[in-house]
């Protein structure tokens, strides 16, 4: 199933320093590429969260920001603080006395508050794992609302991709009933050039011969239709298909279809034939756009 390259996932846990809010926003590029906006205290998780999205992100432009939520300060940090505080409070008057500062005035609550570390989450190996936990459940369940869309995009895109691959498929069966004709109009127009001349003799007739068959062979797109035909099922294929990302794939076969096309225009000398392309041409580009846009 094809997954589009734009979508939004949102998550809100609990943790051990407050609520944590993530969001992850995608948006298409050719190759993955990462964005995380992390408050500075859990900068240190940085790396674990970009594995987390690359297990499930093959291409794009990914934005990940993270917020903290007060949600008011557990009794037990609380207390942690009340000890770290009492400490530094301490330690830092001495200090002061030591270098002939009046520690009264130095050390207040505001200075000892600014020496604290942000993140209480290093106050012991058990705050830290529930940080951990806390993270890594915000990151997985923002990432199944992000895939949700992914995927809920990528299945409109699969329908639109599909109908216009259809007219396509048509287009070229069209142009395949009519290939021979450019041939035979271009023989009646020879034929008839050749009457008003003079009377057609047999010497005459062998040189059309030599003329039609000459351009038959460089009029001929049997080629070109045959690899449309294969292009056109092998888009489809993809399309349904349970690969992990084949943007890339659906991007080569388009390029692939848009020469092939070209090929055709220029071989062929019949208006209609050449309205059959222009038509391609239009509903190849539209599928280009949507391409663009699939992981």
């Amino acid at each position: 199933m094809i997954k589009s390259m734009t979508a939004y996932g949102r998550s809100s846990v609990h943790s051990p320093i407050g609520r944590i809010v993530i969001e992850i926003h995608s948006v298409n590029r050719k190759m993955l590429d990462m964005s995380l906006y992390l408050p500075k205290d859990l900068l240190r998780f940085d790396i674990e969260m970009r594995k987390l999205l690359s297990k499930s992100l093959e291409r794009g432009q990914i934005t990940l920001r993270l917020t903290l939520q007060n949600e008011g300060m557990p009794l037990r940090l609380f207390s942690n603080y009340y000890l770290q505080l009492k400490a530094l409070k301490e330690g830092w008057e001495n200090l002061a006395r030591d270098l002939g500062y009046d520690a009264q005035k130095t050390v207040d609550l505001d200075f000892l508050v600014s020496q604290l570390q942000m993140t209480p989450s290093s106050e012991s190996k058990e705050d830290e794992e529930m940080l951990k936990a806390s993270l890594k459940e915000g990151v997985e369940l923002a990432l199944q609302e992000l895939m949700k869309m992914k995927e809920a995009e990528g299945k409109s895109l699969a329908l639109d991709i599909q109908k216009r691959l259809n007219i396509i498929e048509e287009t070229v069966a069209i142009i395949e009933l009519n290939k021979e004709l450019p041939v035979v109009h271009y023989r009646k127009k020879l034929i008839d050039r050749m009457k008003e001349i003079d009377h057609l003799h047999k010497e005459n007739e062998e040189r059309i011969l030599r003329e039609i068959i000459i351009l038959a062979e460089k009029m001929d797109v049997t080629e070109e239709i045959v690899r449309l035909h294969t292009h056109v099922e092998q888009f489809s294929n993809h399309l349904l298909s349970h690969e992990k990302a084949v943007g890339r794939t659906l991007d080569f076969l388009t390029q692939e279809m848009h020469r092939e096309m070209n090929t055709l225009g220029s071989k062929s000398a019949d208006s209609e034939i050449s309205l059959c392309v222009i038509k391609m041409k239009s509903e190849l580009d539209k599928i280009r756009e949507q391409v663009q846009n699939i992981e």
